[in-house]
């Protein structure tokens, strides 16, 4: 699947609360049964570090490709998933999707998700149905040839990031620049403390 770098900005909007949709319950009384999934608990699952980290998670991971472009395909992919007693998570589905590369996108940042803060029934640990919308737009014209940067990346997000790029992270000049340009065509309605530049650094590329 090939990733296009620039032209375009994935928006993503999440929802952090779990909508009740699935339950599943094997009242064999078989030793070998599956625990119950809950969906209504005390505590639900939460991203480790909180709904921020998650948004950053998620904005710096949603990366249109080239087939979605040339679609020009936009809208929610709806998800679900289980975050298990150990907090992993298994069974991502697509509920409702958008596109196929789109789809495929959001599934697998779902399945590279590190383990989550399990949900809490009675004060213990149990497995728990979690649904994340995830939201695709399209904000940039598809046939524009340079990027215009918004007011914040042009007066003081380009400096703040070139700072970061060459002092935090050993960037060379000509790889700041390359990866400034990324970040006009995909992050371009976001600001700096919006994303994670490391895992943007070591999850993408910039050619």
């Amino acid at each position: 699947m090939q990733f296009i770098m620039k032209r375009i900005v994935a928006i993503v909007l999440f929802i952090a609360n779990s909508i009740p949709m699935f339950s599943q319950i094997d009242s064999t009384g078989s030793k070998n049964e599956k625990k119950e999934i809950f969906t209504v608990v005390e505590s639900m699952p939460q991203f480790i570090g909180g709904e921020e980290v998650l948004q950053k998670y998620l904005i710096t991971n949603a990366i249109y490709t080239t087939s979605a472009l040339k679609d020009g395909a936009s809208g929610n992919v709806y998800l679900t998933f289980v975050v298990e007693e150990n907090g992993n998570i298994v069974d991502p589905r697509v509920l409702k999707g958008v596109h196929h590369d789109l789809d495929s996108i959001s599934l697998r940042m779902i399945r590279n998700m590190p383990p989550w803060i399990p949900a809490k029934k009675r004060g213990k640990p149990v497995k728990c149905q979690f649904n994340l919308p995830v939201k695709f737009t399209l904000s940039q014209n598809p046939g524009s040839i340079t990027p215009q940067p918004s007011d914040y990346w042009a007066k003081k997000g380009k400096k703040y990031f070139l700072q970061k790029c060459l002092e935090e992270h050993g960037k060379n000049q000509n790889e700041c620049d390359c990866w400034y340009e990324f970040i006009l065509w995909n992050y371009n309605n976001y600001r700096l403390d919006d994303l994670d530049l490391k895992m943007m650094f070591e999850k993408q590329k910039c050619e």
